[in-house]
C-alpha cells in the first residue's frame, strides 16, 4: 500500500466527533420541524390550499425544483400571482415523473389514495419526505396535534391515470435499475451514464430508452443516500474529488472496467451495504480486541477506512481518524499490526482508481503484460544498420552503440 502525505481538507470528513455530528443533526431536525409544524391540514386536499399553505420561500424553492422561471425580486411578487403559475407546472412536473418512480414510492402513493389522500405520519426519511413536498407530489400539515402527509386531489388523479400492472411492474424495473447501477459504482467509484447505461442493459432482460434511464437515476439520486448524480455521471456518494479519481482511471485506460457480475451489483447497490471478506473481518476483529468496539462500531471504522483508501489518502489519515475518535493503541507493535491489516485489506479491496480491480489484480496483470511483451531484436553484424544509410550494421553503427 502507497502511503501520503496529503492532508484531509476541511469539508471532506474525520474532523466531527460523533458529539458533534449529532449535535448538529438534532438542531437541523428540530428546526424543520418547527418550519413544518407552521403549516395546518386544509379542509380541501386541493393543489391550489396545499401551495397557499407554503412561504414564498417556499414556493421559489419549489419553482427552482421544478425548473420554473424565478423572480429577481421575491419582495415585488404576490404570493398568489406564484401559486397561479406553479400549480399547472406541478401537474405537468407529475405526469413525466411518475415514470420514473420506485416501488417505494408507489407503495406511498398507493396508501395515500386508499385513504382519500391522506398518508399519516410517513415512516420514510425526512429528505424523502422533503423531495416529494419540495416537487409537488406531497404535502404535510397539522391536524390534531400531529403532522399528516397528504397527496392532492389533482395529483391522485393523475397517478390513478397510470396505476395499472404495467406500471407496477415499470416501478419494479425502475428498482432494479438503479440499485444495479448504485452496485456497480459501488466498484467503480464513478461512471459516466454512456457507460454504465450499456453495463445496466446487459443486466436487464427490458428494452430501457437512454433518456428514461437518466429519468430513474435523477430520481434515484433524490431518493437513496449512496449515490450522487452529476451532470454527466454517476458517483458514490463517498467520493471525495471526482477529477482526481478520474484523472487516476485514465492512467490505466488500458484496463477495462472490472466484470461485476448481476449478483455482486445488486448486493453492492442496497443502501450501507459491506463486502465482507476475510481481510475486512481481521481488519474489524482487531478493532474489538485491541479498541473495545462493539460490532456495530468496528464495522463503522472499517468502513471509514474503506472511504479513506478508496480516496487516495493512507495511514497518515487513517491513524488521524483513530485519534479524533480516542481509538488509542496500547504500544507501537499494534501499530505495526494495524498497518498489516490494513495492507492486506487494502491489496484486496476493489479500488475506484483501478476501475474496480484489486490491487494484487492490477499486479498480476501488469506482471502478465511484461512477460507477454515481446523482446528487441538484436541486430546481426550483417543485417542492413537501422539508421537508414543503407549499409550494413557492421560498416555503420556498431561501434556507434546504436
Amino acid at each position: 500500500m502507497t502511503d501520503t502525505n496529503k492532508e484531509m481538507s476541511s469539508g471532506q470528513g474525520f474532523i466531527f466527533s460523533d458529539e458533534q455530528f449529532d449535535k448538529i443533526a438534532a438542531e437541523q431536525k428540530a428546526e424543520r420541524m418547527k418550519s413544518l409544524r407552521r403549516h395546518k391540514l386544509p379542509e380541501r386536499l386541493t393543489l391550489a390550499e396545499a401551495l397557499n399553505s407554503l412561504t414564498k420561500n417556499e414556493l421559489e424553492d419549489m419553482q427552482y425544483n421544478l425548473n420554473l422561471p424565478m423572480a429577481s425580486n421575491l419582495n415585488k411578487v404576490k404570493k398568489a400571482d406564484m401559486v397561479e403559475a406553479i400549480q399547472p407546472e406541478v401537474v405537468k412536473f407529475v405526469q413525466r415523473w411518475f415514470v420514473s418512480a420506485f416501488e417505494g414510492q408507489k407503495d406511498i402513493f398507493d396508501y395515500a389514495c386508499e385513504h382519500k389522500g391522506l398518508a399519516g405520519a410517513l415512516q420514510i426519511e425526512d429528505y424523502q419526505l422533503d423531495y416529494l413536498r419540495g416537487i409537488g407530489v406531497m404535502f404535510c400539515g397539522m391536524s390534531d396535534g400531529k403532522l399528516e402527509w397528504f397527496m392532492p386531489e389533482e395529483i391522485q388523479e393523475e397517478y390513478k391515470k397510470i396505476n395499472n400492472v404495467a406500471f407496477r411492474q415499470l416501478t419494479a424495473l425502475n428498482s432494479e435499475v438503479v440499485r444495479l447501477a448504485a452496485g456497480l459504482v459501488f466498484y467503480y467509484g464513478v461512471m459516466d451514464y454512456d457507460q454504465l447505461y450499456a453495463k445496466v442493459l446487459d443486466f436487464i432482460d427490458d428494452e430501457l430508452e437512454f433518456s428514461d434511464f437518466i429519468g430513474i437515476l435523477f430520481n434515484g439520486g433524490c431518493w437513496y443516500k449512496n449515490i450522487v448524480v452529476g451532470q454527466h455521471e454517476l458517483r458514490n456518494v463517498d467520493l471525495m474529488d471526482m477529477e482526481r479519481l478520474q484523472q487516476e482511471q485514465l492512467k490505466h485506460s488500458q484496463v477495462d472496467f472490472a466484470e461485476v457480475p448481476y449478483n455482486k451489483a445488486w448486493d453492492a447497490g442496497e443502501e450501507f451495504y459491506v463486502e465482507s471478506t476475510g481481510a475486512y473481518r481481521a481488519l474489524a476483529q482487531f478493532f474489538m480486541n485491541k479498541c473495545s468496539l462493539d460490532v456495530l462500531q468496528a464495522a463503522e471504522a472499517v468502513h471509514t477506512i474503506n472511504i479513506i483508501l478508496q480516496n487516495g489518502y493512507g495511514m497518515r489519515e487513517i491513524m488521524g481518524f483513530m485519534k479524533d475518535r480516542k481509538m488509542i493503541l496500547a504500544d507501537i507493535n499494534d501499530t505495526q499490526e494495524l498497518s498489516g491489516l490494513v495492507g492486506r485489506y487494502y491489496n484486496t479491496l476493489p479500488m475506484w482508481a483501478f476501475k474496480g480491480h484489486t490491487p494484487d489484480e492490477m499486479n498480476s496483470m501488469e506482471n502478465a503484460a511484461s512477460q507477454s511483451a515481446p523482446s528487441p531484436r538484436k541486430i546481426g553484424r550483417n543485417d542492413p544498420c537501422p539508421c537508414g544509410s543503407g549499409k550494413k550494421y557492421k560498416n555503420c553503427c556498431l561501434d556507434k552503440n546504436y
